[in-house]
């Protein structure tokens, strides 16, 4: 890149157009191979172009977890009351016992449109903990950004 100034670039200039995807009925495990072979720690999940939702890393240690962070829940006569939102306890739950991606993967993703400034996907990304940011236009998949996609023009272009 020829540009002095990064502030001046677009998501679309930095993105991966051809990052990896997967389905909604592919397998806990062929998102863990696929990690591994990819080198990557989450891929966005398609149906056709548009986006369901992401998959992580995080979403499948989840599933490893001892004890899942939903909420606390009351054991009175071989009852379960729970504690807090049941919804986000039954969703939890669904999600520590899923097998398929869209069983474990997060459904409400942040997006950034590919016209975008890096400031704003950098903010996007720091605001909410991303490590990886699907593009989208209109739902439809794009590409996707990361963190390492940020930092490395930092040190590539320190004039910043």
């Amino acid at each position: 890149m020829d540009q002095k100034d990064i502030r001046g670039l677009k998501v679309r200039d930095v993105m991966h157009a051809e990052w990896p995807t997967l389905g909604t009925e592919d397998t806990v495990e062929a998102a863990i191979k696929l990690f591994a072979e990819r080198g990557v720690s989450g891929v966005p999940v398609v149906e056709g172009e548009v986006l369901s939702g992401i998959v992580t890393e995080g979403d499948l240690i989840f599933r490893d977890a001892e004890d899942p962070s939903g909420p606390g829940f009351l054991d009175i006569l071989g009852g379960m009351i729970p504690l807090g939102d049941w919804e986000e306890y039954r969703r939890e739950t669904l999600k520590s016992a899923g097998v398929t991606v869209g069983q474990v993967m997060t459904d409400e993703v942040k997006t950034v449109s590919p016209e975008a400034s890096l400031s704003e996907a950098a903010t996007i990304m720091a605001e909410e903990k991303m490590r990886l940011l699907p593009v989208a236009e209109e739902g439809r998949l794009r590409g996707a950004l990361t963190r390492m996609d940020i930092l490395t023009l930092h040190i590539l272009n320190p004039s910043l």
